[in-house]
Formats: C-alpha cells, structure tokens, sequence
C-alpha cells in the first residue's frame, strides 16, 4: 500500500492574518481539504495521514465529518474513512521532520510501500503527477517533483554577483516527493541523531540525499504552485474557477 504524508501542523507566519494558511478556504472549502482531496482522488493512495496542530488535532477532522465527506471511526480516535479509503490524523512535532516522523509510526502496521509527502498548501496538484512521481519511486527509491529553472540564477555574496550558474543543472523542488517507506524513517531518525537545525529538515529529499541515496526527478507544473503568500491565494483561486471540473469539490 502507498501512503501519503500530508503536514499541516505549520503556523503559516510568512503569510499573515490569525489563521493558519492551510485552514483558510477557497471556493468555501479550507486549503488542506481540496489538498486532502487530490490523494483520495489518486487511485495509488491507499492511505492518508495529516499531521494537525494540537488545537484543530478534534476540530479539522469534526469539520470534515460534518460536512458529510468523512466518516470518523468510534473506537479509534484519530481514523477515519474517506471514499473507502482510510486517513489518519495525528499530532503535529514542533517541525516539519516530528510531524513526519509521527505519521511515520502511525501507518507502520500497514506495511507502506511507498510514501509520499506532500505540501499541505500544494492544492493543485494532479492524481497523474502523484501517480508519477510515486511509479518513479517504485522504480529508484525516491523521487521527486520539480521545475527545470527558467531565469538565469546568480549566485550572489554581500549584494555582489559571485558568479552565474549553469540553469540547466538548476531544478526547483515541488512536492509530492515519494520514498521506499523504509529510506524515509532511516533518513529522518539520521536527521534527528545529527541534530540537524530545523532549516535542513525541511525538504524530505534532503534527509534522502544525506544518506547517500540517488533522488530522481519527476518534472511538474507551475500550476502545482505552493500558496505562500496573499498574492499565491488569489492564483489559486483563479485555477479553480477556471478548473472546477478538475479541482471541483462535492460532498458525499
């Protein structure tokens, strides 16, 4: 079984207002519900785990209950059902690679092939680029999405241009990224042992990369785009009323 790791415990400070981002609602619907929907739609999910802040762990998962599009099981708090399809919800670590190691443990018994990871403020993305970068992963290990850079990048040191990089060799990071379950742990209990400081555990792939293990690429979509700031918000809220067909979210 493949399972997707979805992160949603950040605060969300780099964008501004009270609510955390991924709480804030476009088309009437938070940001990590239309997120949470793109891997029940993904037919080689099997299974979902969202990592919540402490204070929305009973809240979120009572919303998406009562919303009719949820079922939450009563003998085990915390699970639940989503189109057959089983999600998770668990505490959230003071950092992005605790939240992941959380998730981690709690899907252990289901014997996880593949594990991919994704952005919980990621909403556009699509069940053939997850389905991709996970096959990809079957294949090598660990894959990831990402865009080939388009600008000429320079590296710059004290305002001064220290030299200009070769953009072809330049790629940006997206996410799904997708492991072997097993990388995965090995990788974040390394990060943890190195007391790596929480700028480096960040991005999945490079708690891969430490281990010496290759990463391959899957290439994506500038419309897989991350919503970071107000201005993040409003394109994406533009792809979904131009792709409702697409990104269109009913209720059960």
């Amino acid at each position: 079984m493949n399972v997707a790791i979805i992160p949603a415990a950040g605060s969300g400070a780099r964008f501004g207002g009270q609510i955390p981002k991924q709480f804030i609602e476009i088309s009437g619907v938070p940001i990590l519900a239309h997120t949470i929907k793109r891997f029940v739609d993904c037919s080689v999910i099997g299974a979902i785990v969202v990592a919540l802040p402490e204070d929305r762990l009973n809240e979120f998962p009572r919303s998406l209950q009562d919303s009719g599009w949820c079922r939450l099981s009563d003998e085990r708090p915390g699970e639940g059902l989503i189109d057959g399809k089983k999600i998770f919800f668990v505490p959230g670590g003071a950092e992005r690679s605790d939240s992941i190691r959380n998730a981690l443990q709690v899907v252990e018994n289901l014997q996880p092939g593949i594990v991919a990871v994704h952005d919980a403020v990621r909403p556009l993305v699509t069940s053939e680029q997850i389905s991709a970068v996970i096959e990809k992963a079957e294949e090598t290990g660990a894959a990831i999405l990402a865009l080939p850079a388009t600008d000429t990048i320079k590296e710059v040191e004290n305002g001064l241009v220290v030299r200009t990089i070769d953009r072809r060799r330049i790629w940006r990071a997206q996410t799904p990224q997708a492991f072997r379950y097993g990388l995965l742990m090995e990788a974040n209990l390394e990060a943890r042992v190195s007391s790596l400081p929480p700028a480096m555990t960040t991005d999945d792939s490079l708690l891969v990369e430490r281990l010496g293990a290759a990463v391959a690429v899957v290439e994506g979509s500038v419309s897989n785009l991350k919503i970071t700031t107000p201005e993040d918000l409003v394109m994406a809220q533009k792809l979904f009323e131009q792709h409702a067909d697409l990104y269109g979210f009913k209720s059960s």
